[in-house]
């Protein structure tokens, strides 16, 4: 696994403080939709944009959190309408996977091919995809360098993952100071999901060394910095470093795909309403207690995170968070505990997993 591996990443990346500032290089002429949130909208975003670029086209900002089908398709409707060659999507997570969804087309431009492809309904085929540029509001999604979105159906209670190749962006724009109005309840989930993902990219079967490398800076940094910036959320210096965490998790689970904390998470998430970055990492400590001894290599990765081959100092982290590791604290009965292990079975992302629950 560690000596014949492969590992790609097509999208460009850009990191800096205040690099927002030179997204016309970026858009190079192009028609631009812009994609965001009503948040961005009301401080200034727009026209902020609007003074650094021509080539704004049109706005879309209705996109809510942990998007859902039944919200896409209205929004899919009115975007066929507008003539554009590049989309620009400026938000979290959920931004950044509805603009996926809305950059893929057919002939047409049929919201329902979309939800088709998505739900396996229909051959990956007879598609064209919109370049992006993603700029991330937060630090924990990796949606700006991964090759998927999630799209959820609660009326299923179901999440789908749409996975196509080139749904990797073009560009990745990193600016940590649009992280600076992001509040102290996202900024632990964003935070944790970030971990979540670095951690369950070294438990993975398609690990490698490129992967555990960034995995391993990636943790370190949440590690390092995440309790002091729930503290201080205006540090600069903290939030730089936490989108660091970020984009190096990416660039691991971008090659690797999550594991069975994300496994379990879509259950959790989908049945109590637990958001996804509590959801996919008060479990870590379990899968760390339960994987210790087992591989040499996840071994050298936990100590070189943590200075010791032990839980209890994400523990520590996650207490002083004020993230429970108890089950039951979010309403996980042992009945339903026994209905989670049940959701694994035939999923990808527990099956990516070399611990178990």
């Amino acid at each position: 696994m560690l000596d014949n591996f492969s590992y790609s990443m097509p999208t460009k990346i850009v990191y800096g403080i205040d690099k927002l500032s030179d997204i016309d290089t970026y858009i190079d002429g192009r028609k631009t939709l812009l994609i965001t949130s009503e948040g961005f909208v009301k401080r200034g975003l727009v026209d902020r944009l609007n003074a650094l670029t021509k080539d704004i086209v049109g706005v879309i900002s209705e996109v809510k959190s942990h998007p859902e089908f039944k919200d896409l398709e209205s929004t899919y409707n009115k975007i066929r309408e507008i003539d554009f060659d590049i989309i620009l999507a400026i938000g979290g997570g959920s931004v950044l996977d509805a603009s996926k969804f809305f950059s893929v087309q057919n002939d047409q431009k049929e919201y329902q091919f979309v939800e088709d492809i998505i739900k396996a309904k229909i051959e990956k085929k007879g598609y064209e995809v919109v370049p992006i540029i993603s700029v991330p509001t937060t630090s924990g999604t990796g949606s700006e360098v991964t090759p998927w979105a999630t799209i959820w159906d609660m009326d299923e209670k179901k999440k789908y993952s749409l996975h196509l190749p080139e749904l990797f962006s073009e560009v990745a724009l990193y600016d940590p100071v649009l992280t600076l109005s992001v509040p102290k309840d996202i900024t632990i989930q964003t935070g944790l999901d970030t971990l979540s993902h670095a951690l369950e990219s070294i438990w993975n079967k398609n690990a490698n060394p490129i992967t555990i490398n960034y995995a391993i800076q990636s943790s370190k940094l949440v590690m390092d910095n995440l309790v002091k910036l729930s503290t201080d959320l205006e540090n600069l210096e903290y939030r730089n470093n936490i989108m660091k965490a970020c984009m190096y998790a990416g660039l691991a689970f971008s090659n690797t795909q999550t594991a069975i904390a994300h496994g379990m998470s879509y259950y959790i998430t989908a049945h109590k309403g637990v958001d996804h970055g509590i959801a996919c990492s008060f479990t870590l400590p379990l899968l760390i207690d339960n994987i210790i001894g087992k591989y040499p290599f996840i071994d050298k990765a936990l100590v070189d995170i943590f200075g010791e081959l032990s839980s209890r100092k994400l523990r520590e982290v996650l207490a002083e968070l004020g993230i429970s590791t108890e089950f039951g604290e979010y309403g996980i009965t042992n009945h339903e505990l026994a209905l989670l292990q049940d959701s694994l079975k035939n999923n990808q992302r527990a099956d990516n997993s070399l611990v178990s629950l």
